[in-house]
């Protein structure tokens, strides 16, 4: 992943993160949140890959923001349902908001290319 776009690369460190947490979860919680969580996941990354490849890169980054909205909610469920350790939540609100910043800062350069 070297040669990958940074934002890229520190989401898929994330994304691999979570999923090994999400694998913890008890199993009622497993296969409803764990479950949500995990196609977030895909859906952010195959955004940010698409943004990455198409020339109208606005679109994609603004639901890759979205959806990376909706990803912090549910580790706030995930938190506050106790399935998620709060050092882990840390953790993953800050790697989530470095993302975004990530995300944010691509979007307004191409915003200002327009």
């Amino acid at each position: 992943m070297d040669s990958e776009l940074k934002v890229i690369a520190d989401f898929y460190d994330f994304m691999l993160w979570l999923i090994r947490h999400t694998e913890k979860f008890p199993r009622h919680h497993r296969y409803s949140l764990g479950v949500a969580m995990e196609n977030r996941l895909q859906t952010i990354l195959a955004l940010l890959l698409r943004a990455k490849y198409s020339r109208l890169k606005t679109e994609p980054l603004s639901q890759a923001n979205l959806e990376l909205e909706v990803l912090r909610f549910q580790l706030r469920a995930a938190k506050d349902l106790k399935v998620l350790p709060t050092k882990s939540h840390g953790f993953a609100a800050n790697s989530t908001a470095s993302i975004g910043a990530q995300i944010g800062g691509w979007l307004k350069n191409q915003v200002g290319r327009s």
